[in-house]
């Protein structure tokens, strides 16, 4: 004689949930960190602190309290001007997840997660990013923005 298991409610709850918590893990893989191209860029820690200056724009495009996208050499940085005589430079690489912010207004935002960074310091004014933007070596060089990398 052979007896057929019996479907329980148990058992359907068992498994369906199961099912739902390997479906949520595969989801987030989609938020961790990689190299990959596309929208995600290197590692903050990959991030070379000093170089070769690098001409990116000439200062006359970026209006004090503005923002703006530049590359220095194969390098995509962030630009903030606060006054007449400075310029900063961040890393366009989010520190949350790696995707690739961009200029907001006198901010950065990464259109990933929705982090916003402050132009003026590259701190988190809202995370999920919990880091600042790590900063590089800039300047006004006669007309020219210089970026170091």
């Amino acid at each position: 004689m052979t007896v057929e298991p019996s479907l329980t409610r148990r058992s359907t709850l068992r498994a369906t949930t199961a099912a739902t918590g390997a479906a949520c893990a595969l989801a987030l893989v989609g938020c961790a960190p990689s190299g990959s191209s596309g929208a995600k860029g290197r590692t903050p820690a990959a991030i070379p602190t000093g170089g070769t200056p690098v001409q990116v724009g000439k200062v006359s495009e970026l209006p004090v309290g503005g923002t703006a996208a530049a590359t220095a050499g194969d390098v995509e940085v962030m630009l903030f001007r606060p006054d007449e005589t400075t310029i900063l430079a961040y890393t366009d690489i989010c520190t949350h997840a790696g995707c690739k912010v961009a200029p907001d207004g006198a901010d950065f935002k990464c259109p990933c997660h929705s982090s916003v960074f402050k132009g003026s310091d590259g701190t988190v004014v809202s995370g999920p990013a919990k880091e600042a933007l790590p900063r590089y070596a800039a300047a006004i060089d006669g007309e020219w923005i210089t970026v170091s990398v």
